[in-house]
Formats: C-alpha cells, sequence, structure tokens
C-alpha cells in the first residue's frame, strides 16, 4: 500500500454518541478552493444536536482523477484541518469508485457539491434529505447537474432533493468576519483562486467550455461571475472601469476576444449577445491593473501580446511571465479585494446542509444572514 491509499484509508475516531449523525459528502476538492472551504467548516462545526460521522467522497474533475484529488487535499491541507477538527466528529474519506462499488448506503444527509460523473446512486439511500449545489431544473444549467442526472432524479421523486439555486449561491461572498476563519493555506488558495480566475478564461478545450464559458464571462447569458469580479476589483483599486470605446460593436483591440469565443464553438459562431464586448472590457481592466503594478506604460499585457487571452489552468509555481508582476500587485492589495473575491457556493450548500440537520430552512437565506450565522457555528 503506497502513503496515498495509506492516507486514503485514514479514519479518526473519538469517543462519541453511540449514535451519530450520519453525513456523506460527494466533493472533487477543485482548483476553485470552495470545496475545501466547506469540508473545513462541516469539520470544525460546533453546533449540531449530535456528534457528526462525515464520509467525504472523492469525485475528481475531468483534469484529475478521484484519488489524486483525494491526495491534493491530505498534502495541502488535511493536517491543518485536523488541527482545528471539532474531536467529536469522525471523518473518514474514500472516492467515488470505492464508494459506487462497496455495497449499500445509508447516511441521514447527502450534500453533493461535485458532478456525479453517471453514478446513479443505486446502494444509496438517504434518511432524510439530499442537498444538491445548483440547480435540478433552471434555463441556465449548473455545473453539478453534470453527469448527475439519474442520482438527482431518484431523489427528486423521492421527495428529498433540496436543490440550491446557483444564482443564489453566487451572491455568496465573504467578509472579514468569515475569511478570517480560514487560515494558513486555505487563506493563500483563496487569494490565488481569486486572481486566477479574474486574470485566466476557462480554456477553450475544456469539456464543459461550451457550456460555461461564455456565461462566466457575460452575465447577460450566465451569472457573470468572472466579468462581476473584474469589475469590483477596478471599483477596489480605483482603475478606470469604463473605457470610451465599451459602447462599440468591436473595439480596436478586440482580435483576442474573437478568437477566444472562436476557438471554442467554432468560426460560424455569432456573436448574438455582446459576449466580445464584454471580453474586451474584462481585457481592459486587467491591462490598466498590469500597467498599475508594473508602472510601464503602454504595457505589453493584453494589448500588445498578439491577442492572447490568458487561461485559468495555472497553478502559483506557473503564474505566466507576464502576470507575475499583477500577481504581486493583486497580494499587495488583497486587504481591499475581499469583496472580489469567488463566490462561496459550496460553503454556503453546507451551510443550508447544517440549517436541516438543525431543523431549520436555509435556502432562501440572504448573504447578510449566511454571514451573521456561519462565523458563530465553527
Amino acid at each position: 500500500m503506497d502513503q496515498s491509499d495509506q492516507q486514503m484509508s485514514m479514519l479518526w475516531r473519538w469517543n462519541v454518541d453511540s449514535d451519530p449523525i450520519e453525513v456523506h459528502v460527494a466533493t472533487d476538492s477543485s482548483e476553485e478552493i470552495d470545496d475545501q472551504l466547506c469540508i473545513q467548516y462541516l469539520r470544525s462545526l460546533s453546533q449540531v444536536p449530535k456528534p457528526l460521522s462525515i464520509t467525504f467522497i472523492f469525485t475528481g474533475t475531468p483534469k484529475v482523477s478521484s484519488k489524486e484529488s483525494a491526495g491534493e487535499w491530505m498534502t495541502t491541507f488535511e493536517e491543518h484541518v485536523v488541527s482545528q477538527q471539532n474531536p467529536n466528529t469522525n471523518v473518514s474519506f474514500t472516492t467515488l469508485e470505492e464508494y459506487s462499488s462497496s455495497g449499500s448506503h445509508n447516511p441521514d444527509f447527502f450534500l453533493q457539491i461535485a458532478p456525479m460523473k453517471e453514478y446513479t446512486g443505486e446502494n444509496l439511500e438517504v434518511k432524510g434529505k439530499y442537498i444538491l449545489a445548483g440547480d435540478y431544473v433552471s434555463d441556465t444549467p449548473s455545473f453539478n447537474m453534470l453527469g448527475s442526472e439519474a442520482i438527482t432524479k431518484k431523489f427528486f421523486d423521492q421527495g428529498k432533493l433540496v436543490d440550491i439555486p446557483s444564482h443564489h449561491m453566487a451572491t455568496m461572498r465573504f467578509n472579514e468576519e468569515l475569511l478570517s476563519k480560514f487560515t494558513g493555506p486555505f487563506n493563500e488558495y483563496i487569494v490565488f483562486t481569486a486572481f486566477k480566475l479574474a486574470f485566466g478564461r476557462m480554456h477553450p478545450k475544456c469539456p464543459v467550455a461550451q457550456k460555461f464559458a461564455e456565461g462566466l464571462v457575460n452575465p447577460d447569458v450566465g451569472r457573470g461571475v468572472n466579468y462581476k469580479s473584474v469589475m469590483t476589483i477596478a471599483k477596489n483599486l480605483d482603475v478606470p472601469s469604463m473605457p470610451a470605446f465599451y459602447t462599440h460593436t468591436e473595439s480596436y483591440d478586440a482580435l483576442e476576444a474573437k478568437k477566444y469565443f472562436k476557438d471554442i464553438f467554432g468560426d460560424d459562431w455569432k456573436d448574438t449577445n455582446g459576449s466580445i464586448c464584454k471580453l474586451d472590457h474584462i481585457n481592459y481592466i486587467l491591462h490598466y491593473i498590469n500597467v498599475f503594478a508594473t508602472g510601464i506604460r503602454p504595457s505589453a499585457l493584453f494589448h500588445d501580446n498578439g491577442g492572447e487571452v490568458f487561461y485559468s489552468n495555472f497553478t502559483v509555481d506557473t503564474i505566466p511571465e507576464l502576470l507575475k508582476p499583477s500577481w504581486e500587485y493583486f497580494k499587495a492589495n488583497a486587504s481591499k479585494l475581499i469583496d472580489c473575491y469567488n463566490p462561496v457556493y459550496d460553503l454556503f450548500a453546507g451551510y443550508v446542509m447544517v440549517g436541516l440537520i438543525n431543523g431549520e430552512t436555509r435556502v432562501e437565506h440572504s448573504v447578510e444572514e449566511f454571514l451573521e450565522k456561519i462565523v458563530k457555528e465553527f
């Protein structure tokens, strides 16, 4: 058994109530950090009626296997979380492949914060509620519904499905008090993820790019999370936010934005929603952040680099050379950018599940209610 296998088999147990609340959580532990925040929150909980027994099911992503995803968690976050965990909470880890083939499961609650990769739930029954971070049915598809149609239908038909609208989760953001709950590697990844998803777009070859890339950039197509974050960054850093050319159909340097969408949708794609203009507006802001960061004008970034749009598939160790000054500037101004950090989608989903455990419905809680209550539950 290699080290990663040993880590996967680790099970922490304390002397607890003989009948704890059993919770299973499907997570891809993705690069966007929100899964990881949910995991720490659930393991740090102090306000539940009985001790918890939590099984985390790593599903993996299109780029990372479930085993690799679990290994990344163990390497980066596990030691930090164990030191803060409620001593009355039992924790175990598995992969979706192991879970789907390991006999029957009957938890009190199931939380889905990742796509289920066509797992149908044939060996799963839930006593209480099955909570989905996303919309079960929506005109704007939720990421977590990919490959999840069968399992969500099963629990919808049983009257046990609780789905949390993605557009509502997208409103859930940090404030200083909530951010203070996440220290060490969590804080570092929160800041880096905000930077990466502001300065990088979804790669055109990502398997879900045709479904989600345009909506991330254009609020008229999807939730426009990347667009809104960049505009907030501009406001917080006093960067000019509205170029004179923005009302034009195509600006003088929109070739890079055109190329991005053509790479995703093909040469026959028609910009019926003004997405080229939205992406060009994003690039304008990022260009000026780089100007501020380097003190050099004009900057080589974006406008003069041959039409390149950077993709969000870099790590903190592989930041493109042209983006490094902006990264240093972003870090130096991190305290001004808390409301620009990524929405805490999955943290809110975990908060909703904890409400259900405590007999409270939280799906429609406002961001103010969420921020007031969640910081008291760690």
